[in-house]
């Protein structure tokens, strides 16, 4: 599963966080301010990813989040 955040407005005031499966497709998803974004990212992370996750991540639980910033946003 990844976290994919979107920025979906031109001045990065908002966003759509989703959760995908591995296949790509959304099974979760919230618009979210700038301000709620790391925190809505934290929740995801922490709510679907099990402890083993962390654990035999060798670098970072970071790399399941995916940015995409407004010009590829627009440009997909």
């Amino acid at each position: 599963m990844k976290i994919i955040s979107k920025e979906i407005k031109e001045d990065g005031s908002e966003f759509i966080i989703y959760l995908a499966d591995n296949n790509g497709n959304p099974l979760k998803a919230d618009i979210v301010t700038e301000e709620d974004k790391n925190d809505t990212i934290n929740n995801l992370l922490a709510e679907y990813f099990t402890p083993d996750d962390w654990v035999n991540n060798k670098e970072d639980i970071s790399t399941n989040v995916v940015e995409v910033n407004y010009k590829e946003y627009v440009s997909q």
